[in-house]
């Protein structure tokens, strides 16, 4: 069963209190592009402003997606805890701030020495990936400049909401 796409408006008052109101749409995303989506998330946008007396700030459109029936079924046991992250840092074709991608229950067999073995398999596939794009699609940073190469790779913990206690990884 598909999970219904969200569309939410962003919205502020006169006192500078933020909120939000949400929608759920179904639509034929055989037929629909990105772009006729975001033309009706703005069409619903106009019929709502003149319904209220806050100002829209902006929002988002969610669209909830089913996992490859070929990836794992259930997560390796024992493995790495999700507050055990990987991060690989890339370069931007524009500026010098690096855009972090989180790889969280990292894999060991990555690992080479306690340090991610960036040049085998399966992070050199990822790594090169990312650095390529596909024809249609190209992984940026946050501000839309294509990423170009990996400055670094590190592993770490991070604090997840019901965590205990946190897995210390030493270099």
């Amino acid at each position: 069963m598909a999970n219904a796409t969200s569309m939410e408006w962003a919205t502020i008052d006169d006192q500078g209190l933020p909120n939000r109101t949400q929608m759920f749409v179904a639509y034929n995303g055989a037929v629909l592009t990105i772009d006729a989506l975001i033309g009706a998330w703005l069409a619903y946008g106009g019929l709502i402003d003149p319904c209220i007396d806050g100002k829209i700030t902006g929002g988002q459109i969610t669209i909830p997606l089913n996992p490859n029936g070929a990836w794992k079924a259930v997560p390796v046991s024992p493995g790495n805890n999700s507050n055990q992250i990987m991060t690989m840092n890339f370069n931007n074709v524009a500026n010098q701030y690096a855009t972090p991608i989180i790889l969280p229950s990292y894999k060991e067999s990555t690992l080479t020495g306690d340090r991610p073995n960036i040049l085998a398999d399966p992070l050199l596939a990822l790594i090169t990936a990312i650095n390529a794009g596909t024809v249609n699609v190209f992984p940026n940073s946050n501000n839309l400049n294509d990423l170009v190469s990996l400055r670094n790779a590190f592993l770490g913990t991070r604090k997840l909401k019901k965590t205990k206690a946190l897995t210390i990884v030493t270099p």
